[in-house]
């Protein structure tokens, strides 16, 4: 991913400068949603270029490109013509660096991909399945802006749920629960959306389940689907974590965690 500078001229005195970045704000928040920026604390500030004063915003984009026009949605475009009405207006952006501590992002289109997310990561919580890349939301969603914001706030929902059950302090049954039992809203939400994603893209999109606890290694590497009851052991694990695909419901899982993981066959 890319650290970048985006700069918006300010055209006109008839709004506060409070009014004029929360326009810019809109815009960012949309960005955000068709997933052409990641994260969400983004830093604003006062700035000049080529002797016009306006306001930049450095951002984390999946992509050197992800801010041009053509990626836009429809929620982006109609951000930016309400920024334009207060005499806010989007310039350029340039490169900043490339971010050497983020995922590097999927350039091939995916022959399968799965929805997964943990509490660690800042990046789509839509991976290739052929190489476990993140890939940018605006690169299948763009013409579906409901679906993708959908996405954002159920990775949201789901790393919220990682990080309690990981602190281990409060609410952690709660939160496991959620990111490990397929009865839970959180699970419901996020099968619905891998089996949307499936239907509007035409790539079987599978649906991380995580998994912790058993009595045994050996007990776990004899277990079934937790929907449909088949086999699902893999021969060998993909991504030396994922030990559990079935491809009748679109479900992988690791390995419980309490079992150590090893790289020979299982």
């Amino acid at each position: 991913m890319y650290l970048i500078e985006a700069f918006f001229s300010l055209q006109s005195s008839d709004f506060s400068l409070e009014k004029q970045a929360h326009c810019v704000n809109q815009v960012i928040e949309q960005w955000r949603y068709n997933g052409q920026i990641i994260g969400r604390e983004i830093p604003q500030f006062l700035a000049e270029q080529e002797n016009q004063q306006g306001l930049a915003v450095r951002v984390t984009c999946p992509e050197q490109t992800s801010l041009l026009a053509e990626f836009n949605n429809q929620p982006v475009t109609q951000a930016l013509l309400e920024a334009e009405k207060c005499g806010v207006f989007f310039e350029s952006f340039q490169i900043v660096a490339e971010d050497l501590n983020s995922d590097m992002t999927a350039t091939e289109p995916p022959s399968w991909q799965l929805l997964y997310t943990t509490y660690l990561q800042s990046c789509s919580p839509l991976h290739s399945g052929d190489t476990l890349q993140p890939i940018p939301l605006y690169k299948q969603l763009k013409n579906i802006p409901h679906l993708a914001m959908d996405m954002i706030k159920w990775q949201e929902n789901w790393q919220a749920c990682d990080q309690l059950q990981m602190n281990g302090s409060v609410l952690e049954q709660e939160a496991l629960a959620q990111i490990s039992n397929t009865q839970t809203p959180l699970f419901k939400h996020g099968y619905y959306l891998a089996q949307e994603i499936t239907r509007q893209s035409g790539i079987p999109t599978y649906y991380y389940l995580y998994r912790i606890g058993g009595e045994s290694r050996e007990s776990e590497l004899d277990s079934h689907c937790p929907l449909c009851k088949r086999p699902w052991t893999l021969e060998q694990p993909l991504f030396d974590f994922l030990y559990f695909k079935c491809d009748h419901c679109r479900l992988v899982s690791n390995l419980s965690w309490h079992w150590p993981l090893r790289r020979a066959a299982i």
